[in-house]
Formats: structure tokens, sequence, C-alpha cells
């Protein structure tokens, strides 16, 4: 039930956002769902591909701009209109999934395997038409298999973003899976209802590809809901930061810490999450790991987490229970009283009669304790029964973090959508700058294609786009940006850039073709002379060249 109601208020959220945003924030923004691909090659030892197609598209389509739902959201829905899980869908019912998801795009697709030859066929339905696209096709052996599928993610973004400016080449590239059969292995054993048979797939699967995390993520979970939480420390600790699966890794991390009493470094996984994600879980649960070790500072994370859900009974109670610590008797009393009305448990009425006691109330202590007495377990007497009492939040998941990670990136898109269209493209290229000069290389391409997607007339996204694929070495990818610039403005900037592109491909005519043309523009620029005395250091002697 709590899946349900905190997917509902993630999406809820979404759609407030995208009100306050207006129809030209709402024309930009899409919610979309992967179904799983139709098995046309009759061999149920390949059926597991049917999903991998929902994990790998939907990873590689997920973004600010497009929403991308999963794997519970599609269950919910199935349930909701009485569909089998494992059952191949009518166009009807794929339409009836999408009304019942709100979705305004939806992937559909198959896939056949015959003479040693695996082909994929996608279409991607618009049901703001609707109408649908014409056919997305990938072929090749099925030992390619994840890079066809990322060759198919890319012929979705360039149908959904036609100004997407990186070849289908660098694409998969920049997106590497891992080894096949590791992923085979982490597919079987997310489809398994057997919990044996998917540790033995999981950990099969992190032992062929020990870089792939995902499995070592769903084995974290697997023993962290066994409550064995130093084997789940042990797969969790795995996941590394920018990875999908991070933020939550680090989530339960805190938990399976602060369970096992090491308080500080529940609190350091804790706040790896709260520094991405203001979650009330999150301040609840960092607020619990610092006064475990009678930290002030707290009192602050419960205050925050009371702020927006002052109606929950967890967060009520943790904070009276903080103030009774540190005996702010009268603050407390508000917030107990609350939380007691929803759970009158006796160590609780404890700390609360304390409280009453302590600001004067005498007759309501009095009544409080009278109904203490009342319960067998005799915590009045003991008062080493009412330290660590605090409620900690252990029932989240993994589809709202990874959807209010995108909230997040839409509320700021809304929050500055009002300003006009070259100061937005402005922020996203400041962006994509900070971002580059951190290392996050593929961070920043993203944040420029945002700002190619609003403004594809701005040549200079093109060229920092230019000058990070040239610092990478990826100089194709560079000459294209860099071309596309030019084609928009011709500056010396622009000249001097594609002229070091070609000279670090070796080819020393074109790039003093490039420079010549930078010095038409600007004769006495100092940045060209220097590249012109490193190109004459490149060129061979005359008697050199005439062998």
């Amino acid at each position: 039930m709590f899946l349900i109601n905190m997917n509902k208020k993630v999406l809820r959220t979404f759609v407030i956002l995208l009100f306050l945003g207006g129809t030209r924030l709402w024309a930009q923004l899409d919610v979309g769902i992967v179904l799983p691909f139709e098995n046309n090659t009759r061999d149920p030892n390949l059926e597991w591909i049917s999903e991998s197609f929902v994990e790998v598209l939907s990873s590689n389509l997920a973004s600010p701009r497009f929403l991308i739902l999963g794997r519970r959201e599609r269950a919910a829905a199935f349930d909701a209109l009485g569909i089998p899980h494992t059952s191949i869908l009518s166009v009807a019912t794929v339409y009836k999934v999408a009304q019942e998801l709100d979705t305004t795009k939806v992937i559909v697709g198959s896939y056949e395997y015959n003479n040693g030859v695996f082909q994929a066929t996608a279409h991607v339905l618009d049901m703001d038409g609707p109408r649908i696209s014409k056919k997305l096709i990938e072929t090749g052996p099925l030992t390619e298999l994840l890079a066809l599928q990322t060759g198919l993610a890319w012929q979705i973004q360039q149908f959904l973003r036609p100004n997407l400016a990186i070849s289908k080449g660098e694409y998969i590239l920049d997106r590497k899976g891992p080894r096949l059969d590791a992923f085979e292995n982490y597919l079987r054993g997310l489809l398994s209802s057997d919990r044996t048979q998917q540790i033995q797939y999981f950990r099969t699967a992190q032992r062929l590809d020990p870089g792939f995390t995902k499995p070592a993520f769903e084995l974290g979970m697997i023993y962290f809901q066994n409550q064995d939480y130093p084997t789940s420390i042990l797969w969790l600790s795995k996941l590394r930061r920018g990875e999908s699966d991070y933020l939550e890794a680090n989530y339960f991390l805190g938990l399976a810490y602060l369970y096992l009493e090491q308080y500080e470094r529940s609190a350091a996984a804790f706040r790896v999450v709260a520094q991405r994600l203001p979650l009330n879980e999150v301040y609840n649960n960092l607020g619990i790991a610092l006064m475990r070790q009678d930290r002030p500072g707290a009192v602050q994370y419960f205050e925050k987490a009371i702020q927006s859900e002052p109606d929950d009974p967890d967060y009520q109670f943790n904070l009276g229970y903080a103030y009774w610590k540190q005996k702010r008797f009268q603050e407390a009393i508000p917030y107990l009283a609350k939380a007691l009305q929803s759970n009158a448990n006796p160590a609780s009425r404890a700390v609360y009669v304390q409280c009453l006691f302590q600001a004067g109330q005498k007759e309501e202590s009095a009544r409080q304790a009278q109904l203490l007495r009342q319960s067998p377990e005799g915590i009045a007497a003991d008062p080493r029964k009412l330290e660590k009492l605090e409620h900690p939040k252990d029932n989240y998941d993994g589809v709202s973090f990874r959807q209010l990670l995108t909230l997040l990136q839409i509320q700021s898109e809304v929050k500055h959508f009002k300003l006009s269209l070259s100061e937005h493209v402005a922020l996203h290229f400041q962006r994509a700058q900070e971002l580059a000069k951190e290392g996050f290389e593929r961070e920043a391409i993203e944040e420029l294609q945002q700002a190619i997607d609003y403004d594809p007339e701005d040549p200079r996204s093109y060229q920092e786009l230019a000058e990070i694929y040239f610092k990478s070495g990826r100089f194709e990818e560079a000459l294209k940006a860099m071309n596309q610039s030019l084609q928009l403005e011709e500056s010396t900037e622009s000249y001097l850039l594609l002229a070091r592109i070609y000279l670090g491909q070796g080819k020393l005519e074109d790039a003093e073709a490039q420079l010549n043309a930078a010095l038409r523009l600007e004769p006495y620029n100092m940045e060209a002379a220097t590249l012109r005395e490193e190109i004459n250091a490149k060129i061979p002697p005359a008697n050199e060249r005439r062998r």
C-alpha cells in the first residue's frame, strides 16, 4: 500500500509541476512506458529478452523531459485492468494500459531470431495523436544484444528528439553495457519468483561481471528484507556514485548501519541521500542516527520532516521525543499527544507523562500515568526502556527514488520556465560547463542536448559539445558538432577548435586550412600564432616529404 501511495504522490507532484509550468511546458514533457517486447522466436530460452528491452530502453530514454514509468507501475496497471502479466497485448489493450497510467508515449516491439541473425523491431505510440512511428529496426548477432538494444534506444531518441547531436556509434560506445551472460542472469533473477533462485542468479551475474552492480543492489535488498544486515551492507556497498541505484542503496545502508548500532556510518549514508533528495524519510532517519550519538543537530532534521508531513505519527513522536531528550518539555507535549492518538504505545505514553509533569501539568500527568499503570509492561518503573524509542522509516522504494530525482530536475525546469528562451538555454549551457569541469562528461552532454532541444539555432551549444568530444578524443563527434556550429555562425574560436580537432587526427593540411580561416577573421590572434607553431612542428622537412 505504501508503494502505491508513494507512486500516486510522485505522479500527483508531477501533474502539479506541469500545471505550474503552463501549457507550453506541458507540450515539452512526456510520461512514457516501455512494454515487454513480443518474443517471436518460439524459443522459451529467449523469453528473458522480452523484459530486457524494458530494462535497457527505459534506462536510456529517461530524462528530465521524459518520465519513464517502471515495472512496478506496469504491474499495478495490469492488475487494475485484470491483465495477466505474461499476456501478449493487442493494440486496444496497449491503449487501455496507457490510459490507466496516463502516459503520453508507449514503446512496443517484438524480436525474432533466424539463421543466427537477431532482429528487434520497435514502434513509438504517441497517445496525444494518436499516431505511431515508423518501424525502428536493429539487426545483428545475438551476442551483440545489448548494443542492438542501445542502438534501438538511439533510434527512438532520434524520433523523440530530432536535434539529437550524437551519432549512433558514439551513443552505443558511450553506453557500453555489462557482459551479456551477466546481464542474462540478472534478468532471470528479476523475473524469478523463487527467492533462492533469485540469489543464485544475482550472485552468478555479479561473479561474471563484478563491475555490473545492479545484481549487487538486488542482493543487498534481499538480505536487508531478511534482516541479514551485515550481508546486506556487503552488497549495497558495491554501488558507486552516479549509478542509478546509488541513492537508494545508501538509504538502506543507512538503515542497516542504524539497526547494527553503527550510528556514525548510518548518518554518513543518509547524508549522501539528503544532499540530492529532500525526502522526509531521509531527514527522519538521519535525525535518529544523530540523536543516538547525542548530536545536537538531530532536532533540525525531525523539524524538517514534519514541516511537509505534519500528520505523520512517526515524525510527531520523533520530534517530541527529541525535545524530551533536550528537556524542552513544553515543546514536546503537542507532538507526543498527537502521536499517541495514532499509537498508544506504553513507552511513548511514559515519555508524555514525564513531559506533562515537568511542564507543570500535574493533573493531566496523573491521568496519563493512571492509563500507563494499566498496561502490563511496567515501563514507568524501568527508565532503560525509554531509550532508543525513535521510529525509523524503512519502507521506501526505488521507483519513487528515481521518479523523485526526475521530478527535482523537472521542478528546476518549472522554476526557470518563465525565463526567456535565450536565458533558459544559457542556464543549461552553464550547467554543462560546470559538469564538464567536474569530469561528468555524460551529464554535461545531456545538458547541452537539452539546450539544443530548446534552441537548435544557438551555435554555442554545438561548440561546447565539440570541445567535450575533442578533449575525450572523440574526434569524429567533435567534427560533426563543430561543423553544425559553423553552419550557424563563423567565429575565430570555432575555426581554431576545428583546426585543433584536425591536428589531433593528424590531418595537417585540413588543420592549416582551418587555421587560415581563423586568421582571415582575426589576423593577429595570439592563440592562432601558437597553433601555427604546433602545426609547423609536425610538418616534416621538405626533403623528407619528397622521399
